[in-house]
C-alpha cells in the first residue's frame, strides 16, 4: 500500500506494529515471516506515517530502500513517573541493549545532570508546583463553599467601578512567606505608575536608588509591562479577570519576594523571579488580596533580603516572567472562575502554556528588530531585547531533545517539572500553535475543558496524531540540505528552525560544553538488522532511531513491544512514527 505524505495519510491508513507478524517468534529464535500483503506499507523519500502498536501486525521496509527515522513513543498524558520498558528492532533478530544515542562519557552525561544553570532553576519549578497544587485545592474548596463562589463571581459581572489610588498613596498586602506560601508578610507599598493595563507598586522596604530603581527607571519598566506584555497576553489567551473592578493588573515589586529563599539556597537552587497566587482571585481568602497581582523580586545589590540582584538583572527577567505569570492568572480566572470548573488546567498544559506566553514576547521584539538590527553583534540570532524571553525556551528544549526518553511533557511531576519537561512542554504547543494557528493558544484558555481533552478539543485530533506528528517534527524539521517544503507540514515547524536555533545555542555557548556537547541535540541511536534493542522511556515521551534496510534480498520487519514481546496497555498509546530519508547521503543526516 503506498502511503501519501501529510496529516491525510495518518488519519486514513488503519496499519499497526506490535509483537511480531504471524509465524514469527518475538524471542528472535525462529526468522520471521513476511506480513500479510495488506499490510506492507511503502514510504516515497521524506514520506512518514503514524502506526499504533496494538495488534500482531507489522511495517515491511523493503530492501534497498534506503534509511528510515523510527520514532517509537507514548501519546499518553498522566500523573506518575514511571518508567515503561520496551524492545524495537527487526523481527528475527536477537534481544540487545543500545548504547547511548550519542555514545557520551559518563564524566559528560554527569556534567549535564549537574551543571549548574539546571540547579539555578530548581527552585522556581517546585515554587510553580507547590502553588498550582495550591490553587487546585483553592479551586475544589471554591466548588464546595457556595457563599465564597457566589461573592467571586458576582465581582467579576462588575464593571471597573474603583477609580485608581493618587500616585504616591500606599496600600499593604499581604504576600506569601514562605516557598509553600502556608504563612503570609505584610508589605506596605507605594504606588509609582497607573497605565491603561497595569498599576505598579513598589515596597517601602525596597533599596533606594542607587541601589534601586530611580523613578524613571520604574515608569520605564511599568510602560512596557502596560503597553506592549499585557495587551500581548491578553490578546493571545484571554484578558485577566477583574474581580477587584479596577481595570488594572496591580505588580507588586518587593524584597518579600526575594526573601522566599535564603542567600545559600539562591545559589544552590536558584530563586523566584515572580509569582501569581490564586488566592488572591478568592474573595475573603485569608492571605489573599483580593486582586490579579502579579509580585516581583526587587533589585538588592548588596544582598540583603537574599542574593544580590541589580536593577539590570531584575529588568532582563521580568519581562518574561510577567508574562509567564499572568498568564497563569488568566488560566485559573479562566477555568475556575468564569467557566466554574472544580479543578484547574493540568498542570503541563499549565506551564506549557506560560512558557509560549514567553516566547511571544521574543517574537514582538524579534518583529520590531529584524536581523542584523538590534544586536551587539550581527551573530546573534535573535535582537538583544528578545533574549530574555527565549533563552529558557532554547536551552530546557535542548536538554530535553538532548534525553528525551526519561523526560515528558505531558506528566504533572511529583515535585515540580524539571527544565527539561518543561522544554518537551514549549516544543510541543510551538509546534501546535504553527500547525493550527496561534488562535488556537486563546481556545486552550478560555475552553471548560483541561488537559488532553482540551488539547484534542481545540485541534480536532486525538492525541495520538498529535504526538505522532509532532514527535516527528523535532527531527524532520529543517532537515540540513532538503528544502523545507519537502517534508509535508505536519513533520515540520513553520515559525521556528530547529536546527538553526540549537545551532546558534551550540555557537553562543562555545560548544561543545557540557551543557551542549551537539550542534543538534537528536542523534538517533541505531537499529541494525542483527538485533533488536532494549530501552524505556516515560509517558508522554520519545525515543529515536535509526535503521538502513538491507541493499538486497528480504524485506526487514520492524518490531516494537514490551520486552518479551507482549502488548502494550491501551492506556500507553504506544505508536511508532515512520519516516523514510530515502537511498541518498544528505537525507536525514
Amino acid at each position: 500500500m503506498r502511503v501519501p505524505a501529510g496529516r491525510a495519510a495518518v488519519a486514513a491508513v488503519v496499519i499497526t506494529i506490535a509483537a511480531a507478524c504471524s509465524g514469527s517468534d518475538s524471542t528472535g529464535t525462529t526468522p520471521a515471516t513476511p506480513c500479510a500483503a495488506a499490510n506492507v506499507v511503502t514510504l516515497d523519500t521524506l514520506q512518514a506515517i503514524t502506526l499504533p502498536a496494538a495488534s500482531a501486525n507489522c511495517l515491511e521496509m523493503d530492501a534497498g530502500t534506503g534509511t528510515y527515522v523510527i520514532v517509537p513513543h507514548f501519546a499518553a498524558t498522566a500523573s506518575d513517573t514511571n518508567t515503561v520498558r520496551y524492545e524495537i528492532g527487526p523481527l528475527g533478530a536477537a534481544s540487545a541493549d543500545v548504547a547511548s544515542a550519542h555514545a557520551m562519557s559518563p564524566a559528560l552525561v554527569a556534567g549535564i545532570r549537574t551543571a549548574p544553570a539546571k540547579r539555578r532553576w530548581a527552585t522556581a519549578a517546585a515554587f510553580d508546583h507547590t502553588r498550582h497544587e495550591l490553587a487546585r485545592t483553592l479551586a475544589s474548596r471554591l466548588r464546595e463553599d457556595p457563599g465564597t463562589r457566589i461573592a467571586t463571581t458576582a465581582a467579576l459581572a462588575v464593571a471597573q467601578s474603583n477609580p485608581p489610588p493618587p500616585l504616591g498613596s500606599t496600600r499593604v498586602f499581604s504576600v506569601c512567606g514562605n516557598l509553600n506560601c502556608s504563612s503570609f508578610k505584610l508589605d506596605t507599598a507605594v504606588l509609582k505608575f497607573v497605565g491603561t493595563n497595569v498599576m505598579l507598586y513598589q515596597s517601602q522596604d525596597a533599596p533606594a536608588e542607587p541601589n534601586g530603581f530611580t523613578d524613571e527607571q520604574l515608569a520605564a519598566l511599568a510602560s512596557v509591562f502596560d503597553q506592549t506584555l499585557y495587551p500581548i497576553d491578553a490578546s493571545t489567551f484571554a484578558a485577566p479577570t477583574d474581580i477587584d473592578a479596577n481595570g488594572h493588573e496591580i505588580v507588586l515589586i518587593s524584597p518579600k519576594v526575594n526573601s522566599l529563599v535564603t542567600n545559600s539556597q539562591c545559589q544552590q537552587s536558584g530563586y523566584v523571579a515572580g509569582f501569581f497566587f490564586a488566592g488572591d482571585l478568592i474573595l475573603g481568602y485569608s492571605g489573599g488580596n483580593n486582586g490579579e497581582i502579579y509580585y516581583s523580586i526587587s533589585p538588592d545589590p548588596s544582598g540583603t533580603f537574599s542574593c544580590a540582584h541589580t536593577v539590570s538583572d531584575v529588568g532582563d527577567v521580568g519581562g518574561g516572567t510577567f508574562l509567564h505569570e499572568t498568564l497563569h492568572m488568566t488560566n485559573f480566572g479562566q477555568k475556575v472562575l468564569i467557566n466554574g470548573l472544580p479543578d484547574t488546567e493540568e498542570e503541563f498544559l499549565d506551564e506549557g502554556m506560560a512558557r509560549i506566553a514567553e516566547e511571544l514576547g521574543s517574537l514582538h521584539y524579534e518583529a520590531l528588530f529584524p536581523w542584523p538590527t538590534g544586536r551587539t553583534s550581527s551573530s546573534q540570532l535573535f535582537p538583544d531585547s528578545a533574549e530574555g524571553y527565549i533563552s529558557g525556551d532554547l536551552y530546557n528544549s535542548y536538554q530535553y531533545l538532548l534525553s528525551p526518553g526519561p523526560n515528558t511533557g505531558t506528566i504533572t511531576i511529583p515535585n515540580g517539572s524539571n527544565l527539561e519537561d518543561s522544554g518537551a512542554e514549549w516544543l510541543f504547543l510551538r509546534w501546535l500553535g504553527d500547525q493550527y494557528g496561534s488562535a488556537i493558544f486563546g481556545s486552550i484558555v478560555r475552553s471548560a475543558l483541561t488537559g488532553q481533552a482540551n488539547l484534542e478539543a481545540q485541534a480536532g485530533q486525538p492525541m495520538a496524531a498529535l504526538f505522532g506528528e509532532q514527535r516527528l517534527a523535532l527531527y524532520s524539521d529543517s532537515l540540513l540540505g532538503v528544502p523545507r517544503t519537502a517534508v509535508a507540514a505536519p513533520y515540520r515547524y513553520s515559525s521556528r528552525n530547529l536546527r538553526q536555533l540549537f545551532q546558534a545555542v551550540f555557537n553562543a555557548e562555545g560548544g561543545p560544553t557540557s551543557q551542549f556537547p551537539f550542534a543538534f541535540p537528536i542523534e538517533p541511536a541505531p537499529l541494525t538488522a542483527g538485533a533488536k534493542v532494549t530501552g524505556s522511556m516515560l509517558k508522554g515521551s520519545t525515543n529515536f532511531y535509526r535503521f538502513t534496510a538491507p541493499a538486497t534480498g528480504s524485506a526487514a520487519l520492524l518490531h516494537f513491544a514490551m520486552p518479551g514481546g507482549g502488548s502494550f496497555p491501551t492506556a500507553l498509546g504506544a505508536q511508532v512514527t515512520v519516516l523514510r530519508c530515502g537511498t541518498g547521503t544528505s537525507e536525514c543526516q
